[in-house]
């Protein structure tokens, strides 16, 4: 380690066990707004990590704004211009949303989509040497 005062500023868990629960939103820790949806967050998840630091304390550990996400090829379509990327990405979480809601209940006003980008990255399976272009889906957890 470079000196005594850097490792102050680390906190490390040994972790024994992770779930997570639904919870309001925090004003000024959580996402309160979904652009997407175009209106107000009614829940959203917090991770919560059980175990223990270094010197044998106890500690469960309450993780916000960390959301899932998943990649899904876009390989058919290059958008020329940010406007066409927009709507395309739109399209997508609308189709996920859609999907989502299909196979719950469809009554239901929960919101299983938060957002999603375009993002170029290297395909996690195979020997790839340049990078692709994905839609980021967040997703809000299932609870």
């Amino acid at each position: 380690m470079e000196n005594s005062q850097d490792d102050a500023k680390i906190f490390s868990v040994r972790i024994v066990s992770m779930d997570y629960y639904m919870a309001s939103p925090i004003p000024d820790l959580d996402i309160c707004y979904s652009s997407f949806q175009g209106g107000m967050v009614k829940e959203v998840p917090v991770i919560r990590i059980y175990g223990s630091t270094p010197v044998g304390q106890k500690t469960c550990l309450h993780v916000h704004r960390a959301l899932p996400y998943l990649y899904v090829p876009c390989t058919d379509l290059m958008p020329q211009s940010p406007q066409e990327a927009d709507t395309y990405t739109h399209a997508v979480s609308l189709g996920v949303e859609k999907a989502l809601k299909l196979k719950g209940n469809a009554g239901s006003k929960r919101q299983h989509v938060h957002g999603c980008s375009l993002v170029r990255a290297k395909n996690f399976y195979g020997y790839h040497s340049s990078e692709e272009l994905f839609v980021k889906i967040y997703l809000w957890i299932e609870a």
